[in-house]
């Protein structure tokens, strides 16, 4: 009796005594898998910076840029039409305004006019010129045999030289007056104002009927399809940095996108250089600033995502300096 009450005792303790066992066992295992797994993140994570992640130098302080077109105008006029709309599409030589040509046709004509009067001046001092020269070609012969007075071919003779320094002086008028033309031609061709790339348009500031002045402001012409990037690195960042290098740009517009470009090329100068107040370093309460260098960084083409891409607008670049 009493050794079936042991055996039965001993059945119900060996369950609890291999659940424990097991447990143990189990937690045990996964301490070692998770230690593992740890093991092999922190691995992975140092050979990836050793190989690659050392190499990346990265700045938020990127943007967007283009190099926009500023219209101006050249001559004075008042502004006849403004063909060109407010964030449209141009192409290089399309006209984006035309200023009345009244006054400058009317120029053109007048210089036209001095131009053929100069020419009809030149034409009566070459005849001059040539009836002096064949007098004094005719009469010489008669000098030489003293037939005619030194007095009279002496005199024959300054009349021949002024009337080369007549035909030296229209001619001298004639060029002028082309010259004239050709001021008066490129006037009204400015009548015209064509976009000089391909781009779309902004900050339109001229209306039909406004007066313009040379050097007053029109609009702009941006070249959406041409955009790059510059980035400002601190000094401490550019020593491996050159020409070719491969860059990742994260535009802030859309963070899930990523770009690929490479660097063109490295300012020459640090920002502060560039500034309207450069910084004075010789002031007796100097604090070193680290300073950043503009890189510039030139955009793939045919790029998903391009188009959304506006001068103006903030990116995170990454720059692989393995290459």
């Amino acid at each position: 009796m009493a050794d079936d009450v042991a055996s039965q005792l001993d059945a119900a303790a060996a369950p609890a005594t291999v659940r424990g066992v097991t447990r143990k066992f189990g937690r045990r295992t996964f301490a070692y898998i998770g230690a593992g797994i740890v093991f092999l993140l922190l691995a992975y994570w140092a050979g990836h910076w050793l190989l690659v992640g050392r190499h990346l130098v990265a700045t938020d302080n990127a943007y967007v840029r283009a190099d926009i077109s500023l219209m101006s105008a050249k001559i004075e006029g008042y502004v006849r039409a403004v063909p060109a709309v407010e964030n449209s599409n141009v192409h290089a030589g399309d006209v984006l305004v035309e200023i009345d040509p009244t006054d400058y046709e009317a120029r053109v004509a007048a210089a036209r006019a001095a131009l053929a009067q100069a020419e009809g001046a030149r034409s009566s001092e070459q005849a001059a010129r040539a009836l002096a020269a064949a007098d004094v070609a005719r009469y010489r012969p008669l000098a030489e045999r003293g037939l005619l007075s030194p007095a009279r071919m002496q005199q024959l003779e300054i009349q021949s030289r002024q009337a080369g320094a007549g035909v030296e002086a229209a001619s001298a008028a004639v060029e002028a007056a082309r010259a004239d033309l050709r001021s008066a031609e490129l006037d009204l061709e400015r009548t015209i104002v064509r976009a000089p790339i391909d781009g779309v348009v902004g900050d339109r500031q001229v209306q039909v009927g406004q007066l313009v002045r040379p050097g007053s402001p029109l609009m702009s012409v941006v070249p959406l399809q041409s955009v790059y990037v510059v980035a400002n690195f601190k000094e401490t960042q550019i020593a491996h940095f050159h020409a070719g290098q491969p860059v990742i740009i994260r535009p802030d517009i859309e963070h899930d996108l990523r770009l690929y470009g490479t660097i063109e090329s490295l300012a020459p100068a640090s920002g502060t250089e560039f500034s309207v107040i450069p910084t004075d370093t010789a002031t007796g309460n100097f604090t070193k600033i680290v300073q950043r260098v503009p890189v510039r960084i030139h955009l793939e083409p045919g790029q998903d995502g391009l188009e959304l891409l506006r001068p103006g607008l903030s990116a995170s670049v990454t720059v692989d300096t393995r290459e």
